[in-house]
């Protein structure tokens, strides 16, 4: 909170000159009435190493897409839905793939303040990631069984439970070419299960709580073309979960960081291109059975690259 209040008061010094948010801006809102759809296809590698032995690495495509609306000019809404495409997980010499709809997400975004009363613009928003259904883990071992949802120990794209997502945004377009964005937050994750087709048994999960924290520049050239660089944290909090065996465990809490880069292209003044390249620097952790450690994880590396589109009507 402090970081954020100085970002804030930082922010305040600068010319309070007022710049004309454009449609591919970080800080653009949507005016009341003004609808969005923007979709991706992502290209995903994530590598891990179980124990010092066991090299594993899921590999494959992930999409999505995200309605928006807005309600009126300080608040909006939207739906958004991921699919995961043939991806397969390769643990030593077995494999399994998974594929399928994943939790559907519903949010919204309320603008405080804008930067032409301001000096800045100030946002908080709110997303809760709903289960619908219930989850299967796949194996990778004889008999091979294919999944839905991927295993949260192999990648970070696993979400088995509800979540409710909060987080404040501030940001400034300071001149035509130059634009800052950070960003806050806390994720809460409730308790659920997920069903492990190896063993045929469900597997619970106590809640858990994430923090995470991000900055974002982007440099406008020209109006056609937008390039960004970002920087994300993640602490992803300890929690606890029982075996198929009855026995306790708990995932040690970690931080990962991702580097983002972002091409965005204004084809027509309503519809926008872009190209996306992620890497991510993750940190090692355990899963532990009251003092005896079951699991640790280490080597942990992601990397991606996509294309998306963002269509504003």
């Amino acid at each position: 909170m402090k970081m954020l209040l100085g970002l804030i008061a930082a922010l305040m010094l600068v010319s309070a000159h007022a710049e004309e948010l454009k449609f591919g801006d970080l800080n653009y809102f949507l005016k009341q009435g003004q609808m969005n759809l923007a979709a991706n296809a992502v290209m995903g590698n994530e590598t891990s190493r179980f124990n010092q032995a066991q090299e594993v690495e899921v590999d494959g495509y992930f999409v999505g897409a995200t309605f928006s609306y807005a309600l009126n000019d300080n608040l909006n809404a939207f739906v958004g839905l991921d699919y995961l495409h043939d991806v397969r997980t390769d643990i030593a010499a077995d494999h399994f793939n998974t594929s399928g709809m994943q939790n559907p997400k519903l949010g919204a975004n309320l603008r405080l303040l804008n930067q032409n009363d301001a000096g800045f613009n100030f946002d908080v928003g709110a997303m809760l990631t709903v289960k619908l259904m219930d989850r299967d883990l796949g194996n990778a071992s004889a008999p091979q069984k294919d999944g839905d949802l991927l295993n949260s120990t192999t990648s970070n794209h696993a979400e088995h439970r509800h979540t409710l997502d909060l987080n404040a945004r501030v940001g400034k377009k300071w001149n035509e070419a130059n634009e800052v964005y950070f960003l806050g937050g806390v994720t809460y994750h409730h308790a659920g299960d997920v069903n492990d087709l190896g063993s045929d048994s469900k597997v619970p999960y106590e809640s858990s709580m994430d923090l995470k924290a991000a900055a974002f520049y982007q440099y406008r050239p020209v109006n056609e073309f937008m390039m960004t660089l970002g920087l994300s944290g993640t602490r992803y909090g300890e929690f606890d979960g029982e075996g198929v065996l009855g026995n306790k465990f708990t995932t040690t809490s970690h931080i990962d960081f991702e580097f983002l880069f972002n091409a965005k292209y204004l084809i027509y003044e309503n519809f926008i291109a872009k190209f996306m390249m992620g890497q991510d620097k993750r940190s090692n952790y355990e899963v532990q059975s009251g003092s005896t450690d079951l699991l640790k994880v280490d080597r942990r590396q992601s990397f991606n690259y996509g294309l998306g589109v963002d269509f504003l009507f």
